[in-house]
């Protein structure tokens, strides 16, 4: 893993495709999937334009038809309090004050070409916004596909991020139909080689639903198995930890031979590369126990700073799995048993290669040469991507000096990515992060190694996350203090997920092939709590609120459809007892279990300052409940 921080950078993902019904104009596009905090009543603009001061056709052709969608926070139907509201302008319901409220005038007109190339051809977007508050969000918006080829219209600005707060809610897929063909195919071109065409490409939706994934580091660092896997930087730089222990048990290292005075036989770190020897690897176990965990994913390291490749590589001769050690296609093999587990398969690959030859050239010329990159890297990339087509390409490492002020340009990344995403066999469903260089743009977000920010982030993000604190490849040094407990791990998930994140935990598996008990011992502990507790966490979303402040371990998530709302908690529910939440509104309808409790519905009491007690019945079947430290209360028809 890298030890540097790294700027988050995202694109605003859109799945674009019209309803077979609208075949006269042969675009091929859907608006922006999303999903809304309740069921949104639909009107169409045309009668509604009858009503209020609508511009239907901003800076679009006329003969379309628009759809308008007024968001009721409180129920599926029309509040009575709008009732008798006309149509337009939009009314908005305050779920608060049971009041209605006009909207006022459509504002904030943005648009998102289809073609970036061309922005004549795209979506436009037009919403009215509250007054803010809590149950006061964005309410109305307009769909307006708009396709013009007569070179009058004025071409509109856009934005590539969402405006201010309309993160805080999400929009149901619909649609603008032409009532007339415009003349125009809409196609959406391949995509060039910049940010600005690479931005606008659709991720599938998987990633955002499955929320958790396992992060396999195995390498030559995996022999020595000592402090982490920069065992051979740390070496070559001449850090006494690591010079004194490789001296004294495997032979001379000749790092720095006057300040660390060796008198036995030689032995570089390329000497261990016949002692990973994974003599006990069973793929099929790794799968199982990936499976048993709860985890939809996976990323595996195809290749770490050193150059190493778990698989066989002709651009890394004599340097690989097959041509030496195990003598294994270990990616293959392992990509094999996941997928008859239905598990999602990422492939780790770092960008740098600390010691290669044509990346120290290149560094040398202040990275104005990228022999390295064309002769090594792509090539690399692309035949892992052919062989293994994987679901996932996580990049790593862009970070070392001349190189950093511009990275994206040496790493060529812009040009990998329009191979990937218009010729190569993953092009439709294959994602990426962003550890890419500088400014790169990815499928979702990528922080810092255990970036933890416990705040809701509007796009989509992961953590990487150790189960060994201190380490990402296998450390025998560490003891069992070492090692978060299930009840970290889960709170990290619980977490990462209430603020719109994937937790993609850390193992690491041992030269012989095997995966430490103590971790599989982890993994299955969060797979029991997932059995019970899952459907808090899988196709989740975030809530209005993610914990229940001032009570920090107790963490929120909502189902797509808001219908149910959970609080995960980390205090052990008691027989007796309650828990008191300070967020949640309950309303007559409400109902509140304790999952994995067999259905009893819990009873619950609002004191005078809105604060909800639950109460705990006295039968609480403690067994079948697989608390690890953290509980789940599922609460419906809550705002």
């Amino acid at each position: 893993m890298a030890s540097k921080t790294l700027l988050l950078a995202a694109v605003a993902v859109f799945s674009l495709s019209l309803p077979t019904a609208v075949s006269s104009l042969e675009c091929s596009y859907v608006f922006p999937e999303f999903q809304n905090p309740r069921t949104c009543l639909e009107y169409d603009l045309t009668t509604l334009s009858t009503y209020g001061p609508y511009n239907i056709t901003p800076n679009g052709p006329t003969g379309f038809r628009y759809l308008i969608k007024i968001c009721d926070l409180a129920s599926t139907d029309r509040p009575d309090a709008c009732a008798s509201k006309p149509l337009a302008p939009a009314y908005a319901y305050n779920v608060e004050t049971d009041e209605c409220y006009a909207l006022g005038n459509l504002k904030y007109d943005f648009a998102y070409p289809l073609d970036p190339t061309n922005s004549r051809a795209g979506i436009r977007v037009t919403y009215t916004n509250g007054d803010g508050g809590n149950g006061v969000w964005p309410r109305a918006i307009i769909y307006d596909l708009y396709c013009d080829t007569s070179g009058t219209v004025k071409t509109p600005e856009f934005s590539y991020e969402y405006p201010v707060d309309t993160y805080r809610f999400t929009w149901r897929t619909h649609y603008a139909c032409p009532l007339v063909q415009t003349g125009r195919t809409c196609s959406l071109p391949k995509f060039n080689k910049t940010w600005d065409s690479l931005r606008f490409r659709t991720a599938p939706s998987w990633y955002g639903k499955e929320k958790f994934g396992i992060f396999v580091c195995l390498g030559l660092y995996s022999v020595p198995a000592y402090l982490n896997e920069w065992y051979w930087e740390r070496l070559m730089t001449g850090d006494p930890r690591y010079v004194e222990f490789h001296n004294k048990n495997y032979g001379c290292s000749g790092v720095q031979p006057k300040k660390f005075p060796c008198t036995g036989p030689p032995f570089t770190f390329q000497d261990f590369a016949p002692m990973l020897k994974m003599e006990l690897f069973d793929p099929d176990h790794w799968a199982s126990v990936i499976k048993n965990a709860g985890a939809k994913y996976i990323v595996f390291t195809t290749k770490h700073h050193s150059g190493w490749t778990n698989f066989p590589s002709p651009q890394h001769w004599n340097w690989n799995s097959m041509d030496v050690g195990p003598h294994l296609d270990i990616t293959g093999n392992l990509t094999a048993s996941l997928r008859k587990q239905g598990i999602y398969v990422g492939l780790y690959h770092s960008l740098r290669e600390w010691y290669h030859p044509l990346y120290l050239e290149d560094q040398k010329n202040n990275c104005s040469t990228t022999s390295f990159v064309d002769e090594v890297l792509m090539p690399t990339l692309k035949d892992m991507t052919l062989k293994y087509k994987p679901d996932i390409i996580w990049a790593d490492g862009p970070g070392d000096a001349p190189c950093t002020h511009d990275s994206v340009k040496y790493w060529k990344t812009p040009e990998f990515f329009s191979w990937l995403y218009n010729e190569s066999p993953v092009k439709e469903t294959v994602l990426t992060n962003t550890r890419w260089g500088s400014n790169a743009v990815g499928s979702f977000m990528e922080g810092h190694d255990r970036f933890t920010p416990y705040t809701l982030i509007k796009n989509k993000w992961e953590t990487p996350y150790t189960i060994q604190k201190s380490s990402w490849g296998y450390d025998r040094v560490e003891d069992l203090s070492s090692f978060w407990n299930t009840t970290h791990c889960l709170y990290i998930l619980v977490t990462t997920v209430s603020c719109n994140g994937n937790l993609l935990l850390n193992i690491g598996p041992m030269a012989d092939g095997t995966i430490d008990p103590l971790f599989e011992e982890i993994l299955l502990e969060m797979g029991q709590w997932l059995t019970v507790n899952g459907e808090a966490i899988y196709n989740s979303i975030p809530w209005s609120h993610q914990n229940d402040t001032p009570a920090e371990d107790i963490w929120y998530t909502a189902s797509e459809d808001w219908q149910n709302v959970y609080a995960i908690s980390f205090r052990a529910p008691t027989p007796g007892g309650e828990l008191v939440l300070q967020q949640p509104k309950p309303s007559k309808q409400t109902t509140m279990t304790l999952l994995g409790a067999d259905g009893i519905t819990l009873d619950f009491t609002v004191d005078s300052d809105g604060g909800v007690h639950i109460h705990f019945p006295t039968n609480l079947p403690f067994a079948k409940l697989a608390g690890k430290g953290a509980w789940t209360i599922k609460m419906t028809n809550v705002t």
